[in-house]
């Protein structure tokens, strides 16, 4: 994205600091009250919870992300179900650094500023796209496949360096995200690093074989864990 476009929507908010289990307020009308999100920096998900108090968590929002705005353009009855309690949250997954942007002002640049509608549809393409995945992987593939899926997705690339997953891709976190018990992600991927596919270096974990990585998410020929 133009660092000229953040930059601008940036100064259109005011900058907040949010810790590690910050609820954000989401609206699901407008009012002068109301308001979107920019992430500038950290980790947010989309979650909800279940009757029996179970986190779902739907999409991961890294930075430079607009969020928090899909209550306030859905159509009226879609505005009444998440009137109905829902609970539909985003909450931030470590310390995040946010911009706070009323909602008359993000309205008015969706109306009158073409740079800030092309950032808009692409952050809209960018959800569907991340929730269609999510969906398809835990419906439709294996936990393996849905695992090295989510590590491909997450993993920070660097020119000459080989892919990093983040501290915060915690095995309880991976497994919040899939479904599963955390003991089953430690040894798949205890399983992956025996192979050599993922290494250890320092405190980070490094794709060491991508390659490898992406044939077994396609085949999972004779993975054993």
């Amino acid at each position: 994205m133009d660092n000229t476009i953040w930059d601008m929507l940036k100064k259109s908010g005011t900058r907040i600091e949010a810790k590690k289990g910050y609820y954000l307020k989401l609206h699901s009308t407008p009012s002068p009250s109301a308001c979107v999100y920019l992430l500038d920096e950290g980790i947010c998900s989309l979650n909800s919870l279940t009757r029996k108090g179970d986190e779902n968590i739907y999409l991961y929002f890294h930075a430079k992300r607009l969020i928090g705005f899909n209550h306030l353009l859905t159509t009226p009855g879609t505005q009444k179900f998440f009137q109905s309690g829902t609970n539909v949250s985003i909450v931030t997954k470590t310390v995040c650094v946010l911009y706070q942007i009323n909602y008359e002002t993000f309205f008015h640049m969706l109306q009158t500023n073409m740079d800030f509608n092309m950032f808009f549809i692409q952050t809209l393409s960018d959800n569907y796209s991340e929730a269609l995945n999510h969906f398809h992987y835990m419906h439709e593939e294996t936990l393996i496949t849905a695992l090295c899926q989510l590590l491909l997705s997450v993993c920070r690339r660097s020119p000459g360096c080989k892919p990093v997953i983040p501290k915060f891709y915690t095995y309880e976190e991976l497994a919040r995200y899939l479904g599963c018990h955390p003991v089953t992600v430690s040894r798949i991927m205890a399983k992956l690093k025996q192979l050599g596919y993922l290494k250890k270096a320092g405190r980070e974990l490094v794709i060491e074989d991508e390659g490898m990585l992406i044939q077994l998410m396609e085949s999972e020929v004779d993975f054993r864990y």
